[in-house]
Order: structure tokens, then sequence, then C-alpha cells
């Protein structure tokens, strides 16, 4: 494994950087989600997509009855929280695969409000 990895390191050594991108931002009453997710998505997503989206979900105004999670009826509110962040995860997911992101894809939305 080690020999394979270095070998792999040396062909993406011009296009991969160590140093990760890094913001720091206060959090305001208004904050509604985090998004956390991979260059998949955000090569062909917009921050303001995104956002919309994902507060679209949790206002349970999110994606079809296809492709939300399966409906339970004796859940909690923080059951509700988080299948309505899985929803938003998964919408933004199928949004940055159906645009053609040629890169991995991973999203992780995290509802602030509560």
């Amino acid at each position: 494994m080690k020999i394979r990895k270095e070998r792999c390191d040396g062909y993406l050594k011009p296009y991969v950087i160590s140093q990760p991108e890094v913001t720091i931002t206060e959090r305001t009453a208004g904050d509604e989600c985090l998004i956390l997710a991979s260059d998949g998505l955000w090569d062909v997503v917009s921050n303001d997509t995104a956002c919309g989206l994902a507060s679209l979900c949790l206002k349970g105004n999110g994606p079809s009855a296809e492709m939300k999670s399966p409906p339970n009826n004796e859940v909690s509110e923080y059951e509700n929280c988080d299948r309505a962040c899985s929803n938003a995860s998964l919408l933004l997911t199928k949004l940055a695969l159906a645009r053609g992101s040629a890169d991995n894809v991973s999203v992780v939305v995290v509802d602030l409000r509560k």
C-alpha cells in the first residue's frame, strides 16, 4: 500500500495542495444550516443554489416523494431534523451528479436552528 500511495502522490503533486481552504465566520441568529461538501459539489453548484436547496429541505419543501427518506409516522422532532438534513444532502448530491460533476461528491448538511 505504501509504495502504491507514494506513486500516486508523485503523479498528483502538481494538482493537489496539502493546505486546506479554511475560513472562519461568525455565526448569526439567522444561520440555518452548514453545508460540508467536497469539490464535486462546489465545482458545479453555486453557494446560493446549495444554500437555497438546503433551506427548502429544512423547511419541509424539499425533494419530491421518490427522493425522500422512507416515511416513519412515529418520529421525534430530532429525527425529522435528521431526515431533512439527509434529504438536503441527497438532493445536493444528485444535483451535482446531474450537472456532470467529474469529481467525488460528498455532502453533509447540518441544521443549525436546533
